[in-house]
């Protein structure tokens, strides 16, 4: 059964028409994945699949912006969560179109970044896979 919980923080932006999906990876083993819905009016959300009995295996290891306490099936944010920002570049970087370039980017796709660099950070060591 699924355990959802209706809030303005876990809602879905209506009429989704594109989706894109990443593995969330922590020492080799699969602890979720993160994907962006967005459509065709040029809204979006971000959802966060904690894969529960994986991260069983690793813990403790926290995901960024989300209350692991709660224990959900997934975390919907219709704002950029911390998990994201951590792997990404804001777009106000200095130098953020040269960055860009070097990965083949030619605006701050988010998602495509954090594929791109396998979303490393300083943060932890939970690496990004697209699915």
């Amino acid at each position: 059964m699924k355990k959802l919980i209706k809030h303005e923080r876990n809602t879905r932006v209506p009429c989704i028409c594109q989706v894109r999906t990443a593995k969330m990876i922590f020492e080799g083993i699969e602890i979720g994945t993160i994907s962006e819905e967005s459509n065709d009016a040029g809204e979006f959300d971000w959802v966060i699949r904690p894969n529960w009995d994986n991260l069983k295996k690793v813990s403790p290891i926290q995901i960024a912006g989300i209350d692991m306490d709660l224990h959900l099936d997934e975390y919907i944010r219709r704002y950029i969560p911390a998990f994201v920002e951590e792997r990404t570049l804001p777009d106000t970087r200095d130098g953020l179109y040269e960055e860009l370039m070097k990965l083949g980017l030619t605006w701050n796709d988010r998602f495509e970044y954090m594929c791109r660099t396998h979303g490393l950070c300083g943060c932890n060591n939970i690496t990004v896979e697209r699915a």
